[in-house]
């Protein structure tokens, strides 16, 4: 009764009264259509592409100028194939040309954001505001799966905001998280085996119904609760995101909470993308407000159940519109639907970084995967990063505990090498910490610069 009435009463009335947001209406739009047929939620996304190209083409000069060096008739678009003509937008490209992506139409409202820059270079961007409530939207439904809608008691460990607030900052987000939408926030920055307890004590206070959490600040609680055999609060469902989740880590996530897990995917530049339901098949893309391809390096689509680097189509977002954009990720896209009968198509997994995978030398590429698999199973391994300092060195920092020795060591070597080959060279460093990126995740694979680069497909014309 109490989450009703947070969600119904409070929550409704400040989004839909106060601050005049349409996200609770699109939530209930987003609630139907997801048990629409694949064709159906297709026929839609045509029907926006079409709307959405033409506004590019009219009102965004860099588009218009790019896609007419290439040949290409926006007008065209009859399915979603024909998306694939367009080349490729990276992050970099939208960085350096934000003023000619940006709509020149007046009167748009928008709200301005940043990634949080972990590939090097951070992206500020524009998002109309109707697009905004429609994320926020999707946002809810997907967390919904997981039993998280809006006002469920939930506790977060999560990044914080560490540039310095006024007061008036403070108490607006005090307000916002805790008394609105009823959220403990834990800093994830400051996540570590010697002070798991106290975040412990802060969970078993709190009681959330939900816990949200980074999966390697998450990952690193529950190995502390696990060797000491720590009693912890379990709560109905555990939501992990932002960070790749590996298998081994969320099997002991699952083990000692005593909780499922549900993966969710999404970024700063287009919130949710995909989320897991209660059938744990795959992520359901939110493909009413995008389209979501899975390519290889020339923008071709890739086979069901093949790796490839992920491109987003925000359908909606007009203030700086994103079309076919490289988000800098890597996934499998899902053969089957889910059982649960929604329409929305899946992604398998999230495999990790397009920035994570090492070109090796010979030609090959090692997937960033491959080392947290190596690892896991290196009890005295606490945290690791593997970094590719040059196209042939391959630098591996380890924090380890009083029980690693020189046998790990030589073991961890042997079974690297024998993978890599003789045509790099690897350094094993033990290091007493690992940086955090500035959103607070933990890079686990770092690959050489020039290797970071995305291939433009060929385009006739």
């Amino acid at each position: 009764m109490i989450d009703w009435a947070y969600q119904n009463v409070i929550i409704r009335g400040f989004e839909s009264g106060l601050k005049r947001r349409k996200t609770f209406p699109y939530w209930r739009e987003l609630e139907s259509s997801q048990w629409r047929s694949r064709r159906d939620i297709e026929s839609l996304q045509v029907r926006r592409l079409r709307v959405l190209l033409n506004y590019c083409n009219t009102y965004c000069r860099w588009y218009r100028d790019r896609w007419a060096q290439h040949g290409i008739d926006v007008h065209g678009i009859s399915s979603l194939a024909d998306l694939r003509a367009f080349p490729i937008t990276t992050r970099a490209m939208m960085r350096d040309n934000a003023a000619d992506i940006r709509s020149s139409q007046n009167g748009i409202g928008f709200v301005s954001k940043a990634t949080g820059g972990s590939s090097g270079a951070p992206l500020r961007f524009l998002i109309e505001r109707d697009a905004n409530d429609r994320r926020v939207a999707a946002a809810f439904r997907g967390y919904g799966w997981a039993g998280a809608s809006p006002g469920t008691r939930q506790s977060h460990l999560w990044g914080v905001n560490l540039n310095p607030m006024s007061m008036r900052r403070r108490m607006k987000e005090h307000f916002y998280a805790r008394l609105l939408y009823r959220r403990d926030l834990l800093n994830s920055f400051q996540m570590s085996d010697s002070n798991a307890g106290g975040y412990v004590e802060r969970l078993n206070r709190f009681r959330p119904k939900v816990l949200v959490a980074y999966a390697n600040p998450l990952f690193v609680l529950a190995r502390a609760i696990d060797e000491r055999g720590i009693s912890v609060h379990r709560p109905e469902s555990i939501i992990v995101g932002s960070e790749k989740l590996y298998e081994h880590q969320r099997a002991l996530i699952e083990r000692v909470f005593g909780s499922p897990v549900y993966e969710t995917y999404g970024s700063r530049e287009f919130t949710l993308i995909a989320a897991e339901c209660d059938h744990h098949q795959g992520l359901h893309v939110t493909s009413e407000n995008m389209i979501v391809e899975v390519v290889d390096d020339q923008g071709n689509a890739v086979a069901p159940g093949e790796e490839g680097q992920i491109l987003v189509t925000d359908l909606y977002n007009t203030a700086m519109p994103f079309v076919r954009y490289a988000i800098g990720d890597r996934a499998v896209a899902a053969a089957g639907d889910c059982s649960c009968g929604r329409g929305l198509p899946l992604l398998e997994k999230i495999v990790g970084r397009q920035m994570d995978v090492l070109r090796l030398p010979d030609g090959r590429n090692l997937p960033g995967a491959f080392f947290p698999h190596l690892i896991k199973d290196i009890s005295s391994v606490r945290q690791f990063q593997a970094v590719q300092t040059q196209p042939d060195r391959i630098q591996l920092k380890l924090v380890v505990d009083e029980s690693w020795n020189a046998d790990d060591g030589a073991e961890l070597r042997r079974r690297i090498i024998n993978t890599i080959g003789e045509s790099s060279q690897l350094e094993i460093r033990r290091v007493d910490r690992i940086d955090l990126t500035a959103a607070g995740k933990l890079r686990v694979v770092v690959a050489y610069p020039d290797h970071r680069t995305v291939r433009q497909p060929r385009i006739a014309g």
